[in-house]
């Protein structure tokens, strides 16, 4: 008995049926559904008699079904339908059925052309491979029966197989968004590394910290597609003049996430889900090996720091609490304890514990030594101060204190993160 094929096991087949039924029906063009060695499990629509001609003379099937496979692995990369043009010069769609990152099967909507017939597509073919003279005529007359599609309308149909068939496997769907975003991403960090190409050796390069701060402000002003455009270029400054390498990109993503946490809190954040997502990041960077990588966990903190702000809300309270928070904010070095803080804002000790960890999501104490954490991280990396002396500039008291705090909250010690 012959095995189901793997396609099946994750969609249904009725489904995919209803779906290809339809696209044919709509667009009158031939669309099948492509095992994961390229063997036709469904069709709809009849086979061009040009492909037909093509299979029998010039190309074997088995040429055909590599090449549409191909396609599929090209399309599960992009993220999204695929559009391109065969051997043949036909242009055709396909949209991959993967399953952790596997392809399992492909969508292949066409042949169709998107301009009116040439004759210098077969003769084109026939320059290439050994056909005759009346085979090629034959090849002529045969291709005006192919389908030309605008390439307005292809665009369309690409979206419209996105639209139809993401859904059909959940986890697929991330899988494409991830990809589609990290080539976009790609695309954009080439242009700015282009761009510092064709501007040329200048003066002394220095680090664009006027992107930095539009970073901040997209942030701030929670307009996160801007703020990922403005990241790209920040990352393809980093690529171009600084080499690009893995340590450079590391330490310079250390200091944008400590900007991003304090952008976060005075956006509103909760304390306790900004710092946890700060820690979470570090933890993650430790096991990045790529660029690639490291540009899209960078994309995704981002996101993620928008995400707290967005979630953040002004409630009965909030006031007291925000002048509390930028009181420790200038005075977390010091030895300044809950009492002493409820007495700057006008809240008895009581009353002001109770509503900071509502609001904050942190307690006082907890959230005392995060921010003192966060900031010894950056005397960590940009300083050459012993452990004792950032311990007590920082207000723990001594070293052995600081280093349970900091391994409490980040997963390391603070040598280990220096």
């Amino acid at each position: 008995m012959q095995a189901e094929p793997r396609v099946y096991q994750l969609v249904s087949q009725e489904r995919i049926r209803d779906i290809l039924t339809s696209f044919n029906a709509c667009f009158h063009l031939p669309i099948q559904l492509l095992d994961e060695d390229g063997s036709i499990l469904m069709r709809f629509g009849e086979e061009t008699d040009y492909c037909k001609m093509l299979k029998k003379h010039v190309f074997s099937p088995r040429a055909c079904e590599r090449l549409h496979m191909d396609a599929g692995r090209r399309a599960l990369q992009l993220g999204e339908a695929y559009i391109f043009s065969c051997h043949a010069n036909l242009n055709h769609i396909a949209f991959p059925l993967s399953s952790a990152d596997q392809l399992l099967g492909v969508i292949l909507a066409g042949p169709f052309l998107m301009d009116e017939p040439d004759s210098s597509l077969v003769s084109g073919i026939g320059e290439n491979h050994p056909i005759a003279s009346s085979v090629l005529l034959d090849l002529y007359d045969e291709l005006h029966s192919v389908r030309v599609v605008k390439p307005a309308q292809v665009n369309h149909m690409s979206r419209l197989l996105y639209y139809l068939l993401s859904p059909l496997l959940p986890e697929q769907g991330s899988i494409l968004r991830h990809n589609h975003e990290t080539v976009y991403q790609q695309a954009r960090i080439s242009e700015t590394i282009q761009r510092f190409k064709e501007q040329g050796p200048g003066p002394e390069e220095s680090y664009p910290y006027e992107l930095e701060k539009s970073l901040m402000t997209k942030v701030r002003t929670k307009d996160l597609p801007q703020a990922k455009g403005v990241l790209n270029e920040l990352l393809g400054y980093v690529f171009f003049c600084e080499g690009g390498r893995m340590e450079t990109m590391k330490n310079r993503s250390l200091e944008l996430c400590a900007l991003l946490s304090r952008i976060s809190i005075e956006g509103g954040a909760l304390t306790d889900v900004t710092f946890r997502l700060s820690n979470q990041f570090l933890s993650a960077l430790q096991h990045i090996d790529t660029l690639d990588e490291l540009c899209i966990k960078l994309q995704e903190i981002v996101e993620a720091f928008v995400d707290a702000m967005f979630g953040a809300q002004d409630g009965p309270g909030a006031e007291p609490v925000k002048r509390a928070v930028a009181y420790i904010a200038r005075h977390y070095a010091e030895p300044i304890e809950l009492n002493g803080v409820a007495g700057e804002v006008g809240l008895s000790p009581s009353y002001f514990s109770a509503l900071f960890k509502r609001l904050t999501g942190s307690t006082f104490r907890a959230y005392l030594n995060q921010v003192r954490v966060e900031e010894s991280k950056r005397l960590l990396r940009s300083t050459d101060y012993n452990l004792v002396d950032i311990a007590m500039a920082m207000g723990f008291g001594d070293q052995s204190y600081f280093s349970k705090v900091f391994k409490k909250y980040t997963g390391m010690t603070p040598k280990e993160y220096r």
